[in-house]
């Protein structure tokens, strides 16, 4: 750090030329964070110290040497082609101003008024427009989150290389941070940009800001030249080309249709930010490349996406998006750290006891610690815990640390005891509601990991894996043998006592055997499927196998009436109205699922007690032990009860409506997140939490020990706040 004699005080800044006067302060920052003084950038850069103090005035326009040889003194690794692109914007505004304003004339207030979106005869006014664009880019809500800090987190982001985009080897360098979002984004020049890291690094949320910067531009969002709007992908469906993409867009807006979203995108006056790419299949991911770079050349938009998933699509489809350029984000340093991490709202600091945990880290980058605070969600939580909380940062490198303990260390502060999120004390409904909050979030996390997938159907999160093979056998076979013993109990034919007379073989072997065969064949195949119904279906092969599992239901009860005796019409007709209400089952559970509301859970109690009277009224009780295994099979209130025996009576209070509410209820301070395709944690780690930390007894021994903690507080050292213990959960 340079060190030399105080100067003179620096010179007032002049705003007559905004983007000038920008330049100049930058470069007033640039110089006040490397420490150096005029007499240090006189000998690295051997320009005068007139130049030198006139370029930081904001009155004359600086050469761009200049301005280079101050940047690279005061930062070898800084972004010329950023630095480079503000110099140009300033020198135009500095041209134009010289142009218009007469010497000696004070600028002018301007009265001109700011560029809007036009109006179209079917689409959104502008207001609607905006206020859309400010719906979808509320920031982050969650208190740990990358915005939710007194600054926010220090992200940082590099150039993606030609291998994942469309940029030649004269490509802008597109390296940066935070608070540079907006202007890298003016480097790409065909405006569409790939925002990639990897889960929880923070690129939603940069994302977010970019669209802020850029709906603020140039004084407020109605004089933006394009109004950003955050889309989520999570449920498109990219088989049907451009056309889908611009009606899924026009879902997200306040009355625009296709037509709307086309003339918008192609004016250059809508910016569709579209995240979550990463949650679509590799087969979507692949076509919803084909369909980018179907959209016209001229249409910009950024696209947000996990590293892997993202590259891993490139590979495999060699396809790249035409004219696309991007960033991604990188790990959280020691050095970002630094500086940040000690920021309190409080007004006592910590940045005594920081100073020995950084210089830990910074020596041995190897510790645990470095790559817990590498994410940004976990370095939000360490410094509301160690900074603005009452633990001491010296844990973090406490010997015995682990990633996994100091991991689940973090979230625990987060939702155990950070006052935002943690549990509601005292006895009462207050204790038992947040059990079953945390068995609700518990089952979600389990089911999560088994499906590698969001979660998108209430059955799911009852039943849990898919049986294996053995379980779905066994009850295949015991499915199979009550149909025989039913078929057999209404003697197929007539002639099964001529036969057995006249002592010849007897059919009604062979006919009653082969249905209860048949009818075994499609359960157990039913039972080894998946069961969202929300599962991608691309082909036409797979939308025929989607019906044909989703029919066979309705078949058990269809195979047990055309193979009963010729005689036996009350119970033929009585089997014929049961598959139809089997049929009118597996239609509920499916609506229940992708439009979750109390109606729908009625609406399937009530096909059980008219199934009943069916069977009676038709003289057919003897088929009940078949179509009721059938019927609680299908339903989510079946999967509910056979949840709720399988676990003691533990997942009682967990009934579908209750359960849908503790859901809804997580989402609104970003701990799930809810899309078209279900329900998923906001981050890893919290789902990682709730498998391990939030269980009953049954999984204790396998809750990782935690880093040990002395915290100062009043009566004495406090721990962490432990969740209520849980009886034992839906075992698979």
């Amino acid at each position: 750090m340079g060190t030399g004699r105080r100067g003179r005080p620096q010179r007032p800044l002049d705003t007559t030329v905004p983007a000038l006067a920008e330049l100049a302060q930058e470069l007033r920052e640039l110089r006040a964070t490397a420490g150096l003084t005029l007499d240090n950038l006189y000998a690295v850069t051997h320009w005068s110290k007139g130049a030198l103090s006139a370029a930081t005035t904001g009155r004359d326009l600086p050469r761009w040497d200049l301005v280079k040889a101050w940047v690279t003194a005061c930062d070898p690794d800084a972004n010329l082609d950023l630095w480079q692109a503000r110099h140009r914007r300033a020198r135009a505004q500095y041209e134009r101003n010289r142009l218009v304003l007469p010497a000696g004339r004070p600028p002018a207030e301007r009265t001109d008024p700011a560029p809007r979106v036009p109006d179209t005869p079917s689409g959104p006014r502008p207001s609607s427009l905006e206020r859309d664009a400010w719906r979808t880019l509320a920031p982050d809500r969650r208190p740990w989150g990358v915005a939710a800090h007194p600054a926010p987190i220090p992200l940082r982001f590099t150039t993606v290389g030609p291998d994942f985009t469309d940029t030649g080897s004269d490509a802008a360098d597109l390296t940066g941070h935070y608070e540079q979002i907006g202007e890298i984004f003016a480097l790409t020049g065909t405006r569409r940009l790939l925002v990639l890291g990897d889960r929880g690094s923070g690129k939603t949320q940069l994302a977010r800001h970019l669209g802020t910067r850029l709906l603020t531009a140039d004084g407020g969002g109605g004089s933006a030249p394009v109004v950003p709007v955050l889309v989520s992908l999570r449920g498109w469906r990219p088989e049907r080309g451009p056309d889908s993409l611009l009606a899924w867009i026009a879902d997200a807006l306040t009355g625009c249709t296709t037509e709307d979203v086309r003339t918008l995108l192609g004016r250059h006056r809508l910016l569709p930010i579209l995240d979550d790419f990463d949650s679509l299949t590799l087969r979507q991911r692949g076509r919803a490349l084909h369909t980018f770079n179907q959209l016209p050349q001229q249409a910009p938009f950024v696209l947000v996406s996990g590293w892997a998933e993202f590259t891993r699509t490139v590979e495999q489809t060699d396809t790249v998006i035409a004219g696309s350029t991007g960033v991604r984000l990188l790990p959280v340093g020691v050095g970002d750290l630094d500086g940040w991490i000690q920021r309190s709202s409080r007004s006592r600091t910590k940045e005594q006891d920081w100073a020995p945990v950084l210089a830990a880290l910074a020596d041995r980058p190897d510790l645990p610690a470095a790559t817990v605070l590498s994410d940004p969600t976990l370095a939000g939580a360490a410094r509301l815990l160690y900074t603005d909380g009452r633990a001491v940062p010296a844990e973090l490198v406490a010997e015995g640390a682990t990633v996994e303990a100091l991991e689940m260390r973090l979230v625990q502060h987060l939702f155990g005891s950070f006052p935002p999120y943690r549990q509601h004390g005292g006895i009462g409904g207050h204790q038992l509601q947040e059990q079953h909050r945390h068995q609700a979030l518990h089952l979600l996390a389990r089911r999560e990991q088994d499906e590698q997938a969001p979660v998108g159907d209430l059955r799911v999160l009852y039943r849990g894996r898919r049986p294996s093979r053995r379980r779905a056998g066994v009850q295949a076979a015991l499915l199979s043998l009550l149909s025989w013993v039913f078929l057999g109990f209404v003697q197929v034919g007539d002639s099964a006592s001529t036969y057995a007379a006249s002592g010849s073989s007897s059919p009604v072997e062979s006919a009653t055997l082969i249905p209860a065969v048949i009818i075994g064949a499609g359960w157990y195949v039913y039972l080894r499927h998946r069961l969202d119904g929300r599962a991608a279906r691309t082909d036409p092969l797979g939308r025929v196998r989607s019906w044909l599992l989703r029919s066979v239901p309705a078949g058990v009860a269809l195979i047990l009436a055309t193979a009963v005796g010729p005689d036996a019409d009350a119970e033929r007709l009585s089997l014929v109205v049961a598959a139809a209400l089997l049929a009118g089952a597996v239609w509920l559970a499916e609506q229940a699922s992708r439009r979750p509301a109390p109606h729908w859970f009625l609406a399937e109690l009530a096909v059980l007690p008219v199934l009943m009277f069916v069977v009676l009224l038709g003289h057919a009780i003897a088929a009940l032990p078949v179509l009721l295994p059938v019927l609680l099979g299908v339903t989510v209130t079946g999967h509910w009860l056979r949840a709720v025996l399988t676990s003691r009576f533990a997942l009682w209070g967990l009934y579908p409506g209750v359960l849908l509410g503790l859901l809804a209820d997580a989402t609104d301070p970003d701990v799930l997140r809810a899309g078209r395709d279900g329900w998923s944690f906001t981050h890893p780690a919290v789902a990682r939490w709730y498998r391990k930390a939030a269980v009953g007894s049954a999984d204790a021994e396998n809750t990782p020990e935690p880093v040990p903690v002395h915290r100062a507080g009043r009566g004495g050292p406090r721990g962490p706040v432990p969740p209520p213990p849980l009886p034992p959960p839906a075992m698979e």
